[in-house]
Formats: structure tokens, C-alpha cells, sequence
């Protein structure tokens, strides 16, 4: 399909995308292409949902970014009613705002019958001019090997830029990939180093990121196999150590760097582009399949990352290269839990993870990294 770009100065296109952290960050590629479609001076506005507890939004990572103009949020809603007084909303507001194209970012595993609600509610809106809205067939999204595990798929990342290619939008896997993903402000840049110059006690060592935290309880591993890799990682001498994340990390944090005598703890200290400038000094970065990793992968640092089977592989594994992503087969694999921790007792998929395992992955990692 061909558009007729228009993509003169005057351009206002409408992004639509769902998700915090990771599906941010496996945006910003389809973004940069978008840029560079429209032009420098097109008027590019991203819609995003808000939820109550979930902090961070996509504002909060492209606030900085060139690629995005404005941001228009709305509210999650989880009855009928308010779901159709928020989509009235949003409709009016879309309607007003005249957008001449609109660009569909949501997940791959968006079904055939929500991408054609979703295109049908924005040409309610006035928008006729649509990019993206493409569904992905169940054999495509969930494979499974000659095992009946689930098998390798193309990253989220690379899902969303295929849907831009497919319609006509020029990609570059070397631009659009590029790292790293955020810009960080000279003010964020600034207020990180500083903190770390007066929280920092061993200057002299490579700073290594541990990063315990995920909201989905389904990603967690316990946070004394964290303690324990981070004790080897102390008696090796050449690292000093500290734990990253949000609010909700930052007594897990207090309770790490307590038993190690030692590190830092900067969760809940500093804001999501600061975590991110914060995570593009360290060495490596040690966590689970969670937004902060992410971020870490988004600038650049190489992740040992801790993963369950509940997906296939490699959808929204840290994006780039140089990472060591550590999963164990289970029976269940495939599951695709969100929102609830796992119903099997001894949750298997994460505590098989055996901290001489990661350990071993970290040593690999050294390895990687002389």
C-alpha cells in the first residue's frame, strides 16, 4: 500500500501504542522511521494509555526524544461505562485535532478482530490516512520446535517496523536500531553523575547494575539468589555494585546493599531517564524480563537477563546484541501469564534458575566483555 506522505512541514500524524517501559523502548525504532518519513517538521503526536499504580509512561521516556512532538493520555478503564465515557473523550479530542494520518504501534499479538475495531474507531475520528494496521497470524506469533516449547520469534521491535515496511514506510534496521534508543538530557546526565560522585565509595571499580524488580510476579526470581550473585561479584574485587529500580525496589534494594556490607542503591532515587543515564555507566547489567533491563539494553549495556518460558523466544528479549538471555524448559512453557503470579507451586520456570547458572552467564559475560 502507498500513502500519499503529504509529509510536507505541515504533516500531523497520530501514533497510537499501548504499554510502559519495554513497549516504549521496542517503539523507538518504528519511530525514528516515522520521523524520517514525514519529515523534520511534521507535527507527530503519541497517543497512550495511563493505568493507576504504572508510574512511568511513554512520555516519560520520549519526552527528550525528537521523534515525538506531544503526547494526548488516557485513562485505563475497566467497566463499560467508563470505557465508553473515555472513548468519547477521545474521540472528541482526536476529532478536534484534525490528524491526517495515523500509525498503529500496538503490540503484535493485537488479534485480527482489535485491529480492525481500532482502524474503524479512528476513521470515526476523521482519520482515513492509515499505517500499521496489520494482524499477525497466531502461527507467526506463537511457534513451537520439534520439543513443543514455544520457538523463536521476530522481537517485538522488528514486528512493529515489518507492519510500517508492509505500508509503504521506508526502514532502516541500520538507523532505526541504532544506540543508543533514548536521548538523555545534559540536566539528567548531570544530575546522575553527581550523585553517583558523592554515593560512589570504590571509584576505582567498574560499576555493575542488579536490578531485582519487575511488576509482573510471574518474571520474579528470589531476591536472596540476587544477594548471593551479588556477594561472588564483590569477592572477585573489581566491581562495585548497585541496584536499580523503581519506588517499589527501593526497600529491596536497602535489604541487598545492607547484607553485602557494600554498593549503592539508587531504586526509587532517580527518575526513569535518569535510571537510564545511570545504567549507560555500568559494566552490565544483571536482571529480569522487566522495564529496567530494557532500558539498560536501550543504552547500550549488555544484559544478563533472567527469563521465564511463559513466551517465545526472543519477542521481547533486551534488544540488540551482546546480551545473554538464561531460560529453563518447564512442562507448562507458553503460558503467557501477565498480571498474576504463576498457579504452580514452586513457580518452575523462574526458581529452576539456578544461581550457578547465572553465574555461569556472568563469567561468559566477563568473557564477552575483554
Amino acid at each position: 500500500m502507498t500513502f500519499d506522505k503529504n509529509a510536507n512541514s505541515k504533516s500531523k500524524v497520530l501514533v497510537f501504542q499501548l504499554g510502559s517501559i519495554g513497549d516504549t523502548v521496542a517503539t523507538i525504532p518504528s519511530l525514528k522511521a516515522i520521523r524520517r518519513y514525514f519529515g523534520a517538521e511534521a507535527d507527530i503526536c503519541l497517543l497512550h494509555e495511563t493505568r493507576t499504580g504504572i508510574k512511568t509512561t511513554p512520555a516519560d521516556l520520549l519526552s527528550d526524544k525528537s521523534e515525538v512532538n506531544r503526547f494526548i493520555r488516557y485513562p485505563f478503564a475497566s467497566t463499560l461505562g467508563r470505557k465508553l465515557m473515555t472513548a468519547i473523550q477521545v474521540w472528541w479530542r482526536l476529532k478536534c485535532d484534525k490528524f491526517q494520518s495515523v500509525v498503529y504501534l500496538m503490540p503484535s499479538e493485537r488479534t485480527a478482530e482489535q485491529v480492525k475495531r481500532d482502524a474503524q474507531f479512528f476513521r470515526c475520528c476523521g482519520i482515513h490516512q492509515q499505517i500499521g494496521f496489520r494482524a499477525f497470524s497466531r502461527e507467526f506469533l506463537y511457534p513451537v520446535d520439534v520439543t513443543g516449547h514455544p520457538g523463536q520469534v521476530m522481537h517485538e521491535a522488528l514486528c512493529r517496523l515489518e507492519r510500517l515496511r508492509l505500508d509503504g514506510i521506508d526502514i532502516s534496521k541500520e538507523m532505526d536500531l541504532s544506540k543508543p534508543f533514548l536521548h538523555i538530557s545534559q540536566d539528567h546526565s548531570t544530575k546522575v553523575i553527581k550523585w553517583l560522585d558523592v554515593e560512589r565509595k570504590q571509584k576505582d571499580k567498574a560499576l555493575v547494575a542488579i536490578c531485582p524488580g519487575s511488576k509482573q510476579p510471574a518474571n520474579l526470581w528470589p531476591v536472596e539468589r540476587f544477594i548471593e550473585i551479588g556477594e561472588r561479584l564483590i569477592r572477585k574485587g573489581k566491581y562495585e555494585l548497585i541496584v536499580v529500580g523503581g519506588p517499589a525496589e527501593s526497600q529491596i534494594g536497602s535489604r541487598m546493599v545492607n547484607t553485602w556490607g557494600e554498593g549503592l542503591n539508587a531504586a526509587g532515587q532517580l527518575s526513569v531517564l535518569e535510571s537510564a543515564a545511570l545504567l549507560g555507566q555500568c559494566a552490565f547489567c544483571v536482571g529480569l524480563d522487566t522495564g529496567t533491563t530494557h532500558l539498560a539494553a536501550a543504552q547500550g549495556t549488555p544484559c544478563v537477563a533472567l527469563y521465564g518460558e511463559r513466551d517465545n523466544q526472543g519477542r521481547f528479549e533486551p534488544l540488540g546484541k551482546g546480551h545473554i538471555v538464561l531460560r529453563t524448559k518447564v512442562p507448562c512453557a507458553g503460558c503467557r501469564l501477565i498480571e498474576t503470579p504463576c498457579p504452580l507451586p514452586g513457580h518452575p520456570c523462574m526458581m529452576d534458575l539456578e544461581v550457578n547458572s547465572v553465574w555461569e552467564a556472568i563469567m561468559q559475560m566477563e568473557d564477552n566483555l575483554k
